[in-house]
């Protein structure tokens, strides 16, 4: 049974005769009458009976009827959403706020102007928000922290970077929190990846006895640490967009400070959006190295 021969039987059903539903389906009468002796010899049954000229369904015929033509509605329903896919559809993307500023400007750039008939919404939130609404489905693909371990999200590497401590521009070089001259770091709040890390550095380096204090602004961080106020855990890409870095001390955190952006989607439902979205990223990449 092809769809070809279901759509030249509904066709003949719907019409009543040979030569108007090759009309509407843009054939030959023969081709029509071949497809529905083809159906007729697959099924082992008569679908028509002839009556004053004109073709009507037997007992059989209305039996395949309906189911006939839920079969051609769902493969149309499916191509129609495939092929919108293809030439357009929407696209939920969601990033930390440092992939937004430092990562993405230029790729979202990109793929705007190849795909401009695709519509976006674009998010911004920490790793573990963003995680959970990519497995909830209310986000195509997300820029997040990594490396990235869970069994219900597919991943890929996107970007490199490195979280930094930034003090007050005199403050002698530091290589662990016991080294610190201030009484306060500043982080973000604690389901944040990076305040994560920043909580583990402080605990293996001596920094039990500084207060943390949670800030959802880097330029507020940057203008507190500027003021001698305290130290803070900065990524460097997100401090070289900031205006009046230069008036901080910038000290490499080496291997505690690494820092791997991945995208991550939904496992098994990678979007056709989202993947032109990976192509224009790896053919970047591509470039760059």
């Amino acid at each position: 049974m092809q769809l070809s021969q279901l759509r030249a039987f509904c066709a003949v059903a719907r019409t009543g005769s040979v030569t108007a539903a090759a009309r509407e389906l843009h054939r030959v009468p023969s081709g029509v009458t071949l497809r529905i002796q083809q159906l007729e010899a697959d099924l082992d049954c008569q679908l028509f009976v002839r009556e004053k000229q004109r073709l009507t369904l037997s007992p059989s015929g209305r039996a395949l009827l309906e189911r006939a033509q839920q079969i051609i509605e769902l493969s149309d329903s499916a191509k129609a959403l495939v092929r919108e896919e293809q030439v357009g559809g929407h696209l939920t993307l969601g990033a930390l706020d440092v992939g937004l500023v430092a990562f993405m400007p230029q790729l979202v750039g990109q793929f705007r102007q190849r795909h401009p008939q695709v519509s976006m919404d674009v998010r911004s939130d920490v790793s573990e928000v963003l995680m959970g609404q990519v497995a909830e489905g209310v986000l195509d693909i997300a820029l997040t922290d990594g490396p990235v371990q869970s069994p219900a999200l597919d991943s890929r590497y996107a970007f490199s970077d490195d979280l930094v401590l930034i003090t007050e521009k005199a403050h002698p070089a530091v290589h662990s929190a016991s080294e610190l001259r201030c009484r306060e770091v500043y982080g973000f709040r604690q389901n944040c990846s990076f305040r994560l890390r920043l909580d583990r550095w402080l605990q293996v380096s001596g920094g039990e006895g500084l207060q943390l204090i949670e800030m959802e602004s880097y330029h507020t961080m940057l203008a507190c640490v500027t003021a001698g106020a305290g130290a803070a855990w900065v990524p460097r890409a997100m401090l070289n967009t900031l205006p009046g870095r230069a008036a901080v001390r910038v000290h490499s955190l080496g291997q505690a400070g690494r820092s791997e952006l991945y995208f991550v989607w939904r496992g098994g439902h990678l979007t056709g959006n989202a993947q032109r979205l990976l192509d224009l990223h790896n053919g970047d990449a591509q470039q760059r190295y």
